[in-house]
């Protein structure tokens, strides 16, 4: 088994390629792939994504072994591929705990928001639609789109992280179709209060005489802390395979029958929301993974801190005993994410700093990272001072993160501010 892992030299970005042994490939995923790789590398970059789990692997091969028909051809191949698919979906849809018929395999978190956002482009006779400032780029670009094409635009301020539910219910107006907030902020790791979000937007949608959407992206959410579709009683949601341990280029969209449409055209897959070709083996890799992290949500006395306890303590070490600023929330926060800044540092200067130590960490949003201080957006809509802002740097866990490797961040980093801060 091969990895390539892209490492900077000088300006320069440089691939190297690693051979591991079938008995280090175990060994690749969490803590001990500094060990593989000749301890280069600590991976704190979670949040954009994750290594597959053997579990992912296993079924992506089988699946692709197996299972080589297109599944909406109707030869014996074809029908053993759709069944396959089709089991997939039962299973996934059991695991949410929703309908079958109302999950759609996607490419991911980025092209399900833009299912659900860009469906509004057919209106013939556009209305407001409410947006959070914190959202991901790729539901809070489509703000432009939008308005482009006659959509009123309301942003809804997070200060702290946070959109407030009274807030939202001011905005709201007879001419709202859509809202869409987020349920766990990639950035900062803020959890929003969906439920009390969706509650006042139903209410209005009754006193308006008729419904609105309400979407909520949740791939920072799935597997993290516990989500009730059902009990949210969200319209859609948006999920990413990658951030659980998944394959990239795999996502799962949840629409209840809306009467949303679609930009693409194509064969009519997946009830001719999404056409094109599902990616049967990515598809199984995902159900995989969910099916590794997803049961445990079903037990109802579990809550996340014990679900994840070397997470949250490795959350909670480096808030204890970080020398830099905490710009994550200090309550109903994700464990998975934490936004430090270390001012005087710009963000790109400090990641290149720990990288030359080893470590992976990003400054936001890896969809953005084509873009200089990528979260800084983000961080000034929840009112943090544009100096601090460009100072931020996202740490991000996965339930394979180690205790030592978080130790090793946190002096590393405090000796790094600490010396620019006696400087």
């Amino acid at each position: 088994m091969y990895r390539k892992l892209m490492l900077w030299a000088g300006e320069k970005v440089v691939g190297y390629t690693f051979k591991l042994s079938h008995q280090n490939q175990r060994r690749c995923f969490g803590k001990p792939v500094q060990e593989v790789i000749g301890n280069m590398q600590h991976y704190f970059d979670n949040a954009a994504t994750t290594f597959m789990c053997e579990q992912a692997l296993a079924a992506y091969g089988e699946t692709a072994r197996n299972y080589p028909g297109n599944p909406s051809a109707l030869h014996p191949l074809g029908r053993e591929a759709n069944v396959r698919l089709e089991t997939i979906r039962k299973n996934l849809a059991d695991l949410l705990q929703v309908a079958s018929s109302d999950l759609y395999f996607t490419s991911g978190g980025t092209e399900s928001n833009s299912i659900v956002l860009s469906s509004l482009l057919w209106s013939q006779s556009p209305g407001e639609i409410i947006i959070s400032s914190i959202e991901h780029a790729s539901a809070g670009g489509f703000a432009r789109i939008l308005k482009q094409h006659g959509w009123e635009i309301t942003t809804l301020l997070a200060p702290g992280g946070f959109v407030q539910p009274q807030a939202l219910a001011e905005a709201l107006t007879s001419r709202t179709r859509m809202v869409c907030i987020q349920t766990v902020n990639n950035v900062v790791g803020s959890i929003q209060d969906i439920k009390s979000l969706v509650q006042v937007t139903r209410t209005a949608g009754k006193n308006f005489g008729r419904p609105i959407h309400f979407h909520t992206d949740a791939v920072q959410a799935l597997g993290k802390i516990k989500l009730d579709l059902k009990g949210l009683d969200v319209d859609s949601a948006s999920f990413s395979a990658h951030k659980l341990h998944g394959p990239r280029g795999c996502g799962l969209l949840y629409c209840k029958k809306t009467g949303l449409q679609a930009l693409s055209r194509g064969g009519g897959q997946e009830f001719g929301l999404r056409p094109g070709t599902e990616n049967l083996s990515a598809i199984a890799a995902m159900e995989a993974a969910f099916l590794r992290c997803l049961p445990e949500f079903r037990k109802d006395i579990k809550c996340p801190r014990e679900l994840f306890p070397t997470v949250w303590s490795a959350n909670d070490f480096l808030r204890e005993h970080l020398a830099c600023p905490i710009l994550s929330p200090w309550h109903d926060y994700s464990p998975f994410i934490l936004e430090i800044a270390v001012e005087p540092f710009p963000s790109e200067v400090f990641m290149r700093m720990l990288s030359d130590r080893g470590f992976c960490v990003s400054s936001g949003s890896a969809c953005s990272n084509n873009a200089r201080q990528k979260g800084e957006g983000i961080l000034l809509s929840m009112g943090i001072k544009p100096q601090v802002a460009r100072s931020s740097i996202r740490l991000s866990f996965s339930d394979e993160t180690t205790l030592d490797e978080t130790e090793l961040l946190c002096n590393t980093i405090n000796e790094l501010y600490t010396i620019s801060i006696r400087n």
